[in-house]
């Protein structure tokens, strides 16, 4: 039906003349219009649809609409922007300038350790972390930016009335702490949509668009990281690639992106030299590094001290790959509960982060 009605919106407008926001608002009594012309069986599904979207505390904007993000309806309809977007909590139009953060569902400790850095020091500048909800790069990232000024939107693939993927729509899982954080849950579809391919690869334009600019960090040959750097490329927007391992099957989009001329990102400033609200930035601003040499590790100082020095001195060494315990016990005389005792402290006091693989330190230093 939304397809019915965005061609007949098109049909109504003389063909070669350009299309913003400001002549999509005086299409919308088209859309309203158009409803008087479903049978009862196709309205009694749009009413459907409404009371959905309205028990699940949904919101929703047409093209044009104040409430519908200016970056997002650039360049409609030849982009594609979305003909509607639905959301829960802040309104994405009142979202400040943002980076899409995008890479591999199968990340590494690297590969999420780099997201959740970059993420942190964009949302710490005012800058909005966009990704897209997913395991892997784009649940670093959103966690990344959860509690600091800038916050995070999903990009969701898929209906709000979806729990996709499980563990982040489940009651107190990430999309939650999302929404309790002031940040969006946005989608263009209908409320019962599930994630398919098609939608989840359509998506990826509108993370572009959203952006200031798009970061992979991780991805392989046939990465969807790819079609969001397309998307971005082709509305304009900086593309900026993070290198990686050479042998990882997760190096490959970066790398084939650096080779037909994207930006290197080694680290936080590259993207925060593009961010509006991050120009000028605080010298203490964390992740800011005074030169584009590397990727910062976790720094020694504050709650570190719950750490024996040479265990400190590992993480840093192997940052932002995680350490297992036995890998953290070699260098430690005596018996391995006080160890285990001084991680757990340390993950408590939010120094130290559990991934699949061990711990790692979670704060980025100021070198």
């Amino acid at each position: 039906q939304l397809d019915a009605l965005r061609r007949r919106c098109l049909a109504e407008h003389d063909e070669g003349e350009g299309l913003g926001p400001s002549d999509a608002r005086r299409l919308l009594p088209l859309l309203v219009a158009s409803t008087q012309h479903l049978d009862g069986a196709l309205a009694e599904v749009a009413l459907g649809v409404l009371e959905r979207w309205r028990a699940l505390g949904v919101q929703v904007a047409l093209i044009g609409d104040d409430a519908y993000p200016q970056r997002l309806a650039e360049g409609w309809p030849t982009l594609d922007a979305p003909t509607l977007i639905a959301w829960r909590g802040l309104p994405p139009a009142d979202a400040g300038p943002g980076v899409a953060l995008v890479g591999a569902r199968s990340a590494s400790d690297y590969g999420t350790g780099i997201a959740s850095q970059l993420a942190r020091a964009i949302a710490d500048a005012g800058g909005r972390v966009i990704s897209g909800g997913a395991v892997g790069v784009d649940a670093a990232a959103h966690r990344g930016a959860l509690g600091r000024p800038g916050g995070t939107t999903v990009v969701l693939g898929c209906g709000h009335g979806v729990a996709y993927p499980a563990d982040h729509a489940r009651a107190g899982g990430l999309f939650d702490r999302v929404l309790e954080d002031g940040g969006t849950l946005l989608s263009e579809l209908l409320p019962e949509v599930a994630p398919h391919p098609g939608v989840i690869r359509a998506r990826n334009r509108i993370l572009a668009a959203l952006s200031e600019a798009v970061v992979v960090i991780e991805g392989g040959a046939r990465s969807g990281a790819l079609l969001t750097a397309g998307a971005a490329a082709e509305r304009g927007r900086a593309v900026l690639a993070v290198p990686g391992d050479i042998g990882r099957p997760g190096s490959v989009a970066p790398h084939r992106l650096l080779s037909e001329g994207a930006s290197p990102c080694v680290g936080p400033r590259d993207v925060l030299d593009l961010l509006p609200a991050a120009s000028p930035r605080p010298a203490s601003l964390p992740g800011a590094m005074p030169d584009r040499g590397r990727v910062a590790p976790p720094s020694r100082g504050g709650p570190t001290g719950l750490l024996p020095p040479t265990v400190v001195a590992r993480l840093e060494a192997a940052w932002p790959r995680a350490l297992s315990l036995d890998e953290l016990s070699t260098d430690t005389e005596g018996p391995v509960g006080p160890l285990l005792a001084a991680i757990t402290r340390a993950r408590v006091a939010g120094t130290l982060e559990e991934t699949g693989a061990g711990v790692r330190l979670t704060r980025p230093s100021v070198r």
